[in-house]
C-alpha cells in the first residue's frame, strides 16, 4: 500500500540575562515558557525553500521537486471546544519570480502546556511548554495511527528538545536563538548494501527560531520491500524546508 504523501512538522523559548548574568543556559525559562518560538501575530510570514523527493515503486522512478513556500498567519477563530486558534495560509510557487498560489490551510491552537498543529487532517502536538533540553512528549498521540495503515508509521513517536537557545544555519539563513525538536530517527536495513532484504527509514526533526517560528523541517519516510512483484524499488517521500526570510 502506498503511503499518503504528507509534507509534514512547530515552537519554544529563551530567557534574557538581564537580571542574572551568571544564570546557566540550562536554567533559563522565560515567562512565556517558550511560546515565542512560534509567534502567532496576524500577518507574520515565513518563506521557505523546499526540496521534495518522491519514490514511486510502481514506475520505479524518483522525482525531485524544488519550489518555494510561504506561511502567513491570516486569522483567528474558536475551535470546536471554544479555544482560541489561528489559521495559517500556505502558498507555493516554482521560483522567486512566479506568482504565489494558495496551497493549504494549517490550524494552530496554543494551550498553557502544548501547541497543537493540524495539517492535512492530522493533529500533532508540535511543542510542549516550558521549553527545556531533554523534555519529551508523544507528539503524534492525537493521530489515530492504529486505525489507518497509511499512517501507522506515525505511531508512538517520542519527541524531545535539544540545542535550546543555540544558533542554527539552515544553509539559506542564520538564526542566533533556536531550539530543535527531534521527533524520530529510525532506520532498518539498507537497499544499497543488502538489496534482497526489507528496509525502511523514518526520520523527522524541526528547528524553531525565537520570534520567528519554524526555520527548518526535515521528514523522510520510505520503505523498500523486495518481496513485492517487479523490480525492488523504494516507496515514499522526503521533504526539506529551509527558511530564507520572514517579517
Amino acid at each position: 500500500m502506498k503511503n499518503k504523501l504528507l509534507p509534514v512538522f512547530i515552537i519554544a523559548s529563551f530567557l534574557s540575562l538581564a537580571f542574572f548574568s551568571c544564570t546557566k543556559k540550562s536554567e533559563k525559562i522565560t515567562g512565556d515558557y517558550g511560546k515565542r518560538y512560534f509567534p502567532l501575530t496576524k500577518g507574520h510570514s515565513i518563506t521557505y525553500e523546499v526540496d521534495s523527493t518522491l519514490w514511486d515503486n510502481v514506475f520505479d522512478v524518483r522525482t525531485i521537486h524544488r519550489y518555494q513556500m510561504m506561511w502567513t498567519v491570516v486569522d483567528t477563530f474558536r475551535d470546536e471546544t471554544n479555544r482560541i486558534s489561528y489559521r495559517i495560509q500556505t502558498y507555493i510557487r516554482t521560483q522567486d519570480t512566479a506568482t504565489w498560489n494558495a496551497h493549504r490551510t494549517i490550524l494552530v491552537t496554543p494551550t498553557e502546556s502544548t501547541l497543537e498543529y493540524v495539517e492535512a487532517g492530522l493533529r500533532f502536538i508540535k511543542l510542549t511548554f516550558p521549553v527545556q533540553n531533554g523534555n519529551t512528549w508523544k507528539g503524534n498521540s492525537l493521530i489515530h495511527a492504529d486505525l489507518d495503515a497509511d499512517y501507522k508509521y506515525f505511531y508512538n513517536w517520542d519527541y524531545y528538545y535539544s540545542n535550546f537557545d543555540q544558533p542554527y544555519n539552515t544553509g539559506a539563513a542564520y538564526f542566533d536563538n533556536t531550539v530543535t525538536v527531534n521527533a524520530i530517527n529510525d532506520t532498518t536495513g539498507n537497499p544499497e548494501v543488502n538489496p534482497d532484504r526489507y528496509a525502511e527509514k523514518t526520520f523527522a526533526k524541526e528547528v524553531y527560531g525565537h520570534d520567528v517560528g519554524m526555520v527548518y523541517r526535515e521528514i523522510v519516510r520510505w520503505t523498500y520491500d523486495p518481496s513485492l512483484p517487479g523490480t525492488p524499488f523504494r516507496s515514499g517521500y522526503s521533504v526539506v524546508m529551509r527558511a530564507i526570510n520572514h517579517n
